[in-house]
């Protein structure tokens, strides 16, 4: 009976909420399986809930913070294609503001439809040196055939999870060096997060220090294109790549 309390007092707080709503749920503010965004230092992204009547032209938003919900321009964050994911009533939402006009939402991201398991279908590439490896062993059958049927696509990606998880999908551990083809190597990313609307993908690397080895953060920041409940495109330094949901 305990464990079904916290899913009861969510479900009485989410629908609860609506734009002529006028009070705060503080149960729902504290709830971790809501939020899992803390605020470090340098994010001015907002985070809550989008209230009912959102519409094309606003967002009614209930921030984490307190308060009473709150009204947006989001008009030109349309037509910019700034509104990444399809908003509905409860879902858990991060807004950007116009730093120049506090009443306007340059971007708005749908954290509930981002969360979750993005794959794409990686191609292996021969190794190198393959085709001269194999035919030093006077293999019979065409080396061309052998690496034909090794070039098998192969999903990976990473998973988002809440309270800022992430993990990789598709990861091979076999030994490559003993396969005739080579996969795309694929970050062990752990953490993630919003920072003033680009989205962070963490993996940890061991640094050695003198004689100590330390375990640091490298960031990998990347720019959300496009958000739907089945796809997702992400701007990365070294170019752009599509995902698709794997349930």
């Amino acid at each position: 009976m305990k464990k079904l309390i916290p899913f009861i007092i969510l479900f009485i707080a989410i629908t609860t909420i609506s734009c002529g709503n006028k009070t705060t749920n503080k149960t729902i503010l504290q709830n971790d399986s809501i939020s899992s965004s803390t605020k470090v230092e340098g994010d001015s992204t907002l985070y809550g809930l989008a209230c009912e009547g959102c519409t094309d032209s606003v967002l009614i938003f209930l921030s984490f913070d307190g308060g009473d919900p709150i009204t947006y321009d989001i008009i030109k964050a349309v037509q910019k294609h700034k509104i990444l994911g399809r908003m509905t009533t409860g879902d858990w939402i991060a807004v950007v503001l116009n730093p120049n006009d506090s009443t306007v939402a340059d971007e708005v991201i749908n954290l509930d439809q981002l969360k979750g398991n993005w794959v794409y279908k990686a191609m292996p590439e021969p190794r190198n040196g393959i085709k001269k490896e194999l035919s030093s062993k006077n293999i019979d059958e065409d080396v061309d055939s052998i690496i034909q049927s090794q070039m098998k696509p192969n999903e990976q990606g990473f998973a988002l999870k809440r309270n800022n998880v992430a993990e990789p999908i598709g990861k091979i551990y076999r030994n490559q060096d003993n396969s005739p083809v080579v996969y795309p190597e694929i970050k062990s990313y752990s953490e993630w997060r919003i920072y003033n609307g680009a989205l962070i993908l963490s993996q940890k690397k061991a640094v050695r220090k003198g004689n100590k080895i330390t375990t640091v953060l490298e960031n990998d920041t990347v720019e959300i294109t496009f958000l739907r409940k089945d796809s997702l495109r992400l701007k990365f330094s070294d170019g752009t790549r599509g995902y698709y949901r794997k349930n």
